[in-house]
């Protein structure tokens, strides 16, 4: 890390999941006049991360300038291989870049940057989860005591008594109401965030919009309805149109106003990944090991009462009309939630006889191999690893729907070979899928296994790659890591 520079300060804003072709369109049409006034005056370079792993490793790779195989984090859900379970992410092992700022004298200002902990900042702020479209079960934090004080005395999110708020792609009322409640909560945001930084007047501020994020996953198609991903739903025509622009809008305009009340030589507004067409996600990856014999689920009779019951309530959750469900999340306090899905989010299967299973996931498809040695009931021998890894990328590779359309688009594996497969926390296999695999009709051939959709209301999923557009001292290639863009926010005082 560079000497200290006690004369320049840095403001570091993060547009999380901003697509970087749109954010490139409107800034062509003047719909973003912040944004081109800033590339005007700076650059545009590309942000690769991690994000083909999976989302939840993007921001963790991004604060504590690691790749995912050493911190860990690839979602809110994490495979814990001792207990063959999974565990809820808190982020108490990561360090954030900031960190060794604040201890060398540095004033620091954080306001919601996903998976981030606090720190203890005592000179500056921190604001964790105001509003989080990611989010732990901790639930808001601030500091120092002026800071919480401030925060709590403020207008809350208008999504925070919500955080499960579905629109649906067919009603109107539902996405106009989103769209809404995400540009109120953006306006917040703003106002908070220069409130902040006109407090403490810290040497670095790092500012985190998540409603882009959030907004995306369920208005996608209202900026992309010609896409034919869409053809299965009831168009909306103009009514919708350009919905998801008027939350980009809005983070412009708040994107200016920081701009303008902040004294920063260098100003970055950056995104880690972007957003893309999409119409949920295949669920049908785990039952499709089974039929295939790389796993096995364990019959009832051998099954503890206690995995009984869990799997009773996990199908009684999964049948309950939507109704009910919308009910259910809205009156369950968030850690209840959490608590009671960790344990009905994974299948109980038969480990002595299953070679390789899929995670819960959110878009892509994970699988990880049941490995002796690193899984407490592993039994795939490390010889056996690179040829098994081979077997399920040869069958997958080659999954057709019934039509003859491939269903695959590519498979990362996250481990160059066995040896290093043995400390790898991550999943083995990451499945790619085209966008034949999300049909809703679409039925695999030579299977039995029932190719339903999931979470069809998302109409938006990841894209990899992320951008910044950079105003500052020093002189920058036109590609920066995820992982070193922590280091430029700090280099760059």
């Amino acid at each position: 890390m560079s000497t200290v520079n006690n004369n320049s300060s840095v403001l570091a804003i993060g547009i999380d999941a901003a697509e970087s072709t749109v954010v490139r369109q409107m800034i062509e049409h003047d719909e973003m006049p912040a944004l081109r006034s800033l590339l005007a005056e700076g650059q545009w370079l590309v942000v690769r991360s991690p994000a083909p792993i999976g989302s939840g490793a993007v921001w963790p790779t991004f604060l504590t300038g690691e790749d995912p195989t050493v911190h860990g984090i690839y979602s809110e859900w994490k495979w814990l291989p001792e207990t063959m379970s999974l565990g809820r992410y808190e982020g108490r092992h990561l360090t954030p870049f900031w960190q060794s700022l604040a201890q060398q004298g540095v004033s620091i200002g954080v306001f919601d940057v996903p998976f981030a902990p606090p720190v203890g900042i005592t000179s500056g702020f921190e604001v964790c989860e105001w509003w989080a479209h990611d989010c732990t079960a901790a639930g808001l934090r601030a500091g120092p005591d002026e800071i919480r004080s401030l925060v709590r005395a403020s207008p809350t999110h208008p999504l925070s008594a919500n955080r499960f708020f579905t629109a649906t792609p067919h009603s109107k009322d539902n996405l106009e109401a989103l769209a809404g409640a995400c540009c109120t909560g953006v306006r917040l945001r703003g106002s908070l965030a220069r409130r902040l930084i006109s407090n403490t007047n810290p040497q670095l501020s790092v500012v985190v919009f998540p409603e882009i994020h959030h907004a995306s996953h369920q208005l996608w198609h209202t900026i992309a309805g010609n896409h034919p991903i869409y053809g299965v739903l009831e168009r909306n025509g103009t009514s919708v149109k350009g919905l998801l622009k008027e939350v980009y809008r809005a983070i412009d305009e708040q994107i200016g106003k920081l701009i303008s009340s902040s004294s920063a030589e260098t100003v970055m507004v950056f995104a880690l990944h972007g957003m893309r067409p999409a119409l949920g996600f295949p669920g049908f990856l785990g039952p499709l090991l089974c039929e295939r014999g790389f796993a096995k689920l364990a019959n009832w009779r051998s099954q503890t009462w206690s995995k009984r019951t869990m799997s009773l309530f996990a199908a009684t959750k999964r049948r309950a009309p939507a109704r009910l469900r919308k009910l259910y999340y809205q009156v369950t306090p968030i850690t209840t939630t959490y608590k009671l899905a960790r344990p009905t989010m994974l299948p109980t299967y038969d480990w002595p006889n299953t070679r390789a299973f899929a995670l819960p996931t959110d878009q892509y498809g994970w699988i990880r191999i049941n490995l002796m040695g690193r899984e407490g009931q592993g039994i795939v021998r490390l010889d056996e690893y690179d040829r098994l890894c081979n077997e399920l990328d040869q069958m997958l590779s080659t999954l057709t729907s019934e039509e003859g359309e491939l269903l695959v688009h590519n498979i990362v594996r996250t481990a160059a070979n066995a040896e290093e497969a043995r400390g790898n926390p991550l999943p083995d296999l990451v499945v790619h899928w085209k966008d034949a695999a999300l049909a809703s009709a679409m039925k695999i051939k030579g299977s039995k296994v029932q190719a339903q959709g999931v979470s069809q209301k998302s109409t938006g999923q990841h894209a990899s790659e992320g951008f910044c557009i950079y105003r500052g001292g020093r002189g920058v290639d036109g590609i920066v890591e995820a992982r070193e863009l922590g280091r430029l926010i700090a280099e760059s005082r």
